[in-house]
């Protein structure tokens, strides 16, 4: 058969975008990806025209949750921007957390409304502030944000492992979360005899005063601390600083 050759070349492109298409419809999500050129565009969308949210260094370690022709969706890196409304938030006293007070909270990627939005917000989810403006709060992006990248820029690496707490950006940075106290027993070395069920059946694991855990053992609470490495463990463990009885 016979082609011109301005017509095979079309023709071989067209398969080589269609095969890699295929390739990434076939991926498994969510996984660990490395960027792998520098200094790559995170956008809002998954088109070039899209606004840029932020950078992507070479090397940075990413989450695909699923991808789209070309493109790979992954939670925003805690270094992306996100701003949320502050009549959305109520800031604890020291204003280093909010609380969502209504449902469906945009989050957008500049101290705006015509900004893009790069996630939702549930009510009475809890946020970590960075600083305010002009009406807007600068919050540390939750595990419900995204941006979007090109598929060539992110090698998928099987040999790294998605952690099971997957917000690993928190790690040591503070944290409130409300939820029941109950009873629990040991986890590998440490002796967290207490977990704090949250109201969307989350786990999380208290290194705190055993009398006091035992004295607050099935009421409600709102614990702050710290989440501190939980290597090995099946849930996050929070390093208790202040913990409040609810009811």
């Amino acid at each position: 058969m016979f082609f011109r050759k301005g017509k095979l070349i079309l023709l071989l492109s067209v398969g080589l975008t269609c095969g890699f298409c295929q390739s990434l419809q076939a991926e498994v999500f969510p996984f660990i990806g490395l960027v792998n050129s520098e200094d790559i565009n995170l956008r809002a969308d998954s088109t070039t025209s899209s606004p840029i949210i932020c950078v992507l260094k070479k090397s940075t370690k990413v989450e695909v949750v699923s991808s789209l022709y070309d493109w790979y969706k992954i939670r925003l890196p805690d270094y992306a921007p996100a701003y949320v409304k502050l009549n959305f938030l109520e800031p604890d006293e020291k204003n280093i957390s909010a609380k969502v007070t209504h449902e469906n909270v945009n989050v957008r990627c500049g101290p705006g409304d015509s900004y893009w939005i790069t996630g939702v917000l549930n009510k009475d989810t809890f946020v970590i502030i960075l600083s305010e403006d002009n009406g807007w709060y600068k919050i540390v992006p939750t595990a419900d944000c995204f941006g979007w990248v090109s598929g060539k820029f992110i090698r998928r690496t099987e040999d790294l492992k998605l952690p099971a707490f997957q917000d690993q950006r928190l790690l040591n940075k503070p944290i409130v979360l409300e939820g029941t106290v109950m009873p629990y027993g040991m986890v590998l070395w440490r002796k967290a005899t207490h977990k704090l069920i949250t109201a969307d059946k989350g786990i999380y694991l208290l290194e705190a005063n055993k009398k006091l855990l035992n004295s607050l053992t099935g009421i409600q609470v709102r614990v702050s601390g710290k989440l501190v490495d939980s290597t090995g463990s099946d849930n996050q463990i929070i390093e208790v600083s202040k913990i409040e009885a609810l009811n």
